[in-house]
């Protein structure tokens, strides 16, 4: 017999947005790889972190004049300055990375820059995580 616990969580997950779902799959695939959580991340820490680019912007702002990408992983957003820089091969919006650098704020948003990153061939913890590009 289901436990009043189950219906719950099958009610919430049947009643979720498909941003929140997508969100909670990938915070679970995140912590299958023991990479930290953009959530647990407090200036001066140096991380490793994995997650989605939602946007990149290049060409410079007010704040990096370089590449500037912001990375979700399900927990949390961080921005990602690679400063110096017009592009940068495989950043792109929807591609999955490890991050690894030490997280600041700029504005009460979380950044890291020029951060050592490995391109990754899909989800992190899925089959295509073995396949990285580091650079």
């Amino acid at each position: 017999m289901s436990s009043p616990g189950f219906l719950s969580r099958l009610t919430a997950r049947l009643t979720e947005s498909p941003d929140d779902l997508d969100a909670v799959d990938l915070a679970d695939r995140v912590r299958s790889t023991g990479c930290g959580r953009v959530a647990d991340a407090r200036r001066g820490d140096l991380v490793t972190l994995t997650g989605r680019i939602r946007t990149v912007q290049s060409g410079g702002g007010e704040d990096c004049l370089g590449v500037t990408a912001e990375v979700f992983d399900g927990t949390g957003a961080l921005d990602v300055c690679w400063l110096g820089r017009r592009s940068l091969p495989g950043i792109d919006t929807g591609r999955f990375l490890v991050l690894t650098g030490r997280v600041g704020t700029r504005a009460g948003h979380k950044i890291m820059f020029n951060p050592r990153y490995e391109l990754l061939e899909g989800p992190p913890g899925g089959d295509a995580e073995e396949k990285r590009g580091r650079v």
